[in-house]
C-alpha cells in the first residue's frame, strides 16, 4: 500500500531497517557525526557490561574458593573504576555528539526541503493542507531531531551491553549462552511485525496532526470573517474535530502496541526458565566452573535492555512517520530544467498551448498569441475564464500540457530558473510582504541593492512620501504578510521592488483592482514609469485601465475568442463590447438608486 500525494507514491509501511537506512541517508554529510555518538553510546554500554563481567569473576571466584588477596581487591577495584569513569566519559561524549548532531541534520533537512519546496511546481503546494508544510518543518522535524539525540543512541545502548553479557556467557558455556539467545530470536518476529503495523498507523497520526495544524491557522487567519459572521461555534468545532481524531489515533496506536510488546516481553523472558531449566540438568557438571551462578547473575541483565527497546518503539514509528511525510516533499518531481536557452529579445508568444491543473480538464485549450517587444497586452474576460492562467505560464509557476511559451524565441522551460528571473517580474493584485523592514523587501527585487537605488524606486512607485512619513522610514517593520501597511502602501512597495528589479518583461495581475481611487492614482503613476520602454502583459478587470493597449485578448471558456485594440472590438460587437456595456452600466449603479 502507498500514499499518493501530487503524483507521488511514498511506502505507507516499511520495515525498521528501512527506516534507519533512510535516516541515514537523511543524515546526508553529518553521517560520520552521528555514527560517532552512537558508537560512542555502544561503547558506554560495553564499559557497564565490564562491570557486570568484574562482578561475576569476583562472586564466582569467590564460589569456587579463591582467596581474597590484595593484589585481587585492587585488580576487580580497579576494573570497577575503569568501567564508571568509561561510562561518564563515554556518556557525555556520546551525548555531546548525538545531540549537536541531530541540531545540524535537522537544520541541514529544513535547508534541504525548503530548497527543494523553491524547484517545485505550485501545483504541489496547491494541493497540500496549508499547515501540512509546516508540519513536515515544525513538529515533524521535531521527531526526527528527537530520534538522532535520542532514539538512535538508545538503541546502541540497548545493544551493548546484551552484546557484552552474551560474550561472557559464550566464553563460560556455549550452550547456555545460546539457550539464553533462543527466546530473543523466536520474539523478534513479534517485534518486527508490530512494528510495520504501527507503521502505518504512524504516518496517519501525523498526518491528522497537520489536519489539525491547518485547522487551527485556518481559523486564527480568519478571524476576522469568523467573528464577522458570528461562526466562531463552527470554527472551533472543525479545530476540535481535528484535534479528537488526532486524540483518538493516539490512543489506538497505544492501545495496539500494549498487547504485542507484552507478548514480545513474555517471550524474551521465557528464556529464564529455559536457562534454569538447562542449568538444572547439568549442575554437577557445571558446579566447580560457576557457569550456573554466572548465567543466573547475568541472565536478567541480558534481557532488561532489550525490553527497553519497547519504550523506543514508539519514538521509531513517529520517526519513521516523520520521514515518510518529509519523503512526499522530496521526492516530488521538480519542474524540469532543461539546457539553458538564450532569447533573442523580450518578445512573449504562446504557440498552441494547452494546460489543465489535473490530467483530465484542461483550462487552457489551443492558445497562441504574440506579444511584440515594448507593447502592451492585455487580456480580458469573465471570471474563470483563464485569464491568470496564461499569465501564470510565463514565469513557469506551471508548465504547460502541450505546446510552447517562449521569450525572445526561447522556450520559457529551457532558459534555466535564474535567466527566466531575470527575464520576468510580475506584480500580482494579492501583495505578500515579508516580516522585516521596507528596505528589506523592496531591496527583494535587486539584492545587494544601495540605498540611493532603493529610494529611486520609491520614489518612482510613489512610495518615498508616505515611507518618509513613518516614525522609522525606510526601516519600518512591515510585519507578517505587510499586515503593519494598508493595502495600497503595500502595492506601492511591491510596484517598487519590481521597478528595481528592473526585468524587461513585466506581468501584472490587475494591481489597482481592490484600491481606493486615491492610492489608485498613485498606484497608476508607479505603474506607468515601471512600464516604460517593456513588454507588458496585463490581466485586466477594470476594462478602463486598458482601452490604450496594443492589443486586447479576450478569453472565453480557455480560448481566445477576440484579439484587437479597443476601438476594432467594439465595432465588432462581441463578447468585448458586452463586457464594456456591463462595466458602462455598473458605473453609473448607487446605493438607494
Amino acid at each position: 500500500m502507498s500514499v499518493t500525494e501530487a503524483g507521488i507514491s511514498i511506502p505507507e509501511s516499511r520495515s525498521d531497517l528501512e527506516s534507519l537506512k533512510r535516516a541515514w541517508q537523511l543524515a546526508g554529510p553529518l553521517k560520520g557525526r552521528v555514527a560517532r555518538g552512537i558508537l560512542l553510546r555502544f561503547l558506554q554500554s560495553l564499559m557497564l557490561g565490564l562491570s557486570f563481567g568484574v562482578v561475576v569473576w569476583v562472586v564466582t571466584g569467590l564460589a569456587g574458593g579463591r582467596p581474597m588477596t590484595t593484589i585481587w581487591i585492587l585488580q576487580a577495584s580497579g576494573l570497577m573504576a575503569l568501567s564508571l569513569l568509561g561510562q561518564v566519559v563515554l556518556g557525555y561524549l556520546s551525548t555531546r555528539a548525538s545531540w549537536l548532531s541531530s541540531y545540524e541534520v535537522a537544520g541541514h533537512l529544513r535547508l534541504s526541503i525548503l530548497e527543494k519546496l523553491r524547484h517545485l511546481p505550485l501545483g504541489f503546494h496547491q494541493a497540500r493542507h496549508r499547515g501540512d508544510t509546516v508540519t513536515v518543518l515544525t513538529s515533524d522535524m521535531q521527531m526526527l531531531e528527537s530520534f538522532f539525540s535520542d532514539g538512535l543512541p538508545r538503541i546502541a545502548q540497548a545493544l551493548g551491553l546484551p552484546v557484552a553479557i552474551f560474550l561472557v556467557l559464550l566464553s563460560r558455556d556455549p550452550l547456555v549462552a545460546l539457550s539464553a539467545a533462543i527466546s530473543i530470536v523466536v520474539a523478534l518476529p513479534v517485534f518486527l511485525g508490530t512494528s510495520r503495523r504501527l507503521s502505518r498507523l504512524g504516518i496517519k497520526r501525523q498526518d491528522m496532526q497537520a489536519e489539525a495544524g491547518a485547522r487551527m491557522i485556518e481559523y486564527v487567519q480568519g478571524m476576522g470573517v469568523v467573528r464577522a459572521f458570528n461562526q466562531v461555534a463552527q470554527g472551533q468545532e472543525s479545530f476540535r474535530k481535528a484535534i479528537n481524531d488526532f486524540r483518538d489515533i493516539s490512543i489506538r496506536m497505544v492501545v495496539q502496541l500494549t498487547l504485542p510488546m507484552a507478548l514480545f516481553g513474555m517471550i524474551v523472558m521465557l528464556g529464564a526458565p529455559l536457562v534454569i531449566w538447562i542449568l538444572g540438568g547439568r549442575l554437577d557438571a557445571l558446579a566447580e566452573t560457576g557457569t550456573a551462578i554466572t548465567a543466573l547473575l547475568l541472565l536478567f541483565s541480558l534481557y532488561a535492555p532489550l525490553l527497553s527497546l519497547l519504550g523506543v518503539m514508539e519514538a521509531v514509528r513517529m520517526a519513521d512517520a516523520s520521514l515518510i511525510r518529509m519523503d512526499r516533499i522530496l521526492s516530488a518531481p521538480d519542474l524540469p530544467v532543461g539546457a539553458d536557452a538564450r532569447p533573442m529579445g523580450n518578445e512573449v508568444a504562446f504557440e498552441g498551448v494547452r494546460f489543465g491543473y489535473a490530467p483530465d480538464k484542461d483550462v487552457l485549450h489551443d492558445v497562441s498569441f504574440r506579444v511584440p517587444e515594448r507593447t502592451m497586452t492585455a487580456i480580458v474576460g469573465p471570471s474563470g475564464s483563464g485569464k491568470s492562467t496564461i499569465l501564470n505560464l510565463i514565469p513557469r509557476f506551471w508548465d504547460a500540457s502541450a505546446g510552447r511559451v517562449t521569450i525572445g524565441g526561447a522556450d520559457v522551460a529551457r532558459i534555466g530558473e535564474e535567466g527566466l528571473a531575470e527575464l520576468v517580474t510580475v506584480v500580482f493584485q494579492q501583495v505578500y510582504l515579508f516580516s522585516g523592514t521596507i528596505r528589506d523587501n523592496i531591496a527583494i527585487g535587486k539584492p545587494g541593492a544601495t540605498d540611493a537605488e532603493i529610494e529611486e524606486a520609491a520614489r518612482a512607485a510613489q512610495a518615498h512620501d508616505f515611507i518618509t512619513a513613518l516614525p522609522r522610514g525606510y526601516e519600518t517593520e512591515v510585519g507578517e504578510g505587510g499586515h503593519a501597511l494598508s493595502g495600497g502602501e503595500r502595492q506601492r512597495i511591491s510596484i517598487a521592488r519590481a521597478i528595481l528589479k528592473d526585468a524587461p518583461v513585466v506581468l501584472m495581475d490587475e494591481a489597482t483592482a481592490a484600491i481606493d481611487p486615491t492610492n489608485e492614482r498613485a498606484i497608476q503613476t508607479g505603474l506607468a514609469r515601471l512600464v516604460e520602454g517593456r513588454t507588458l502583459i496585463v490581466v485586466a478587470h477594470k476594462l478602463s485601465t486598458i482601452q490604450s493597449a496594443d492589443q486586447i485578448l479576450v478569453v472565453d471558456n480557455g480560448r481566445i475568442v477576440e484579439r484587437g485594440q479597443h476601438e476594432d472590438l467594439l465595432a465588432r460587437d462581441g463578447l468585448y463590447a458586452g463586457l464594456w456595456s456591463h462595466r458602462a452600466r455598473a458605473s453609473g449603479w448607487q446605493m438607494g438608486g
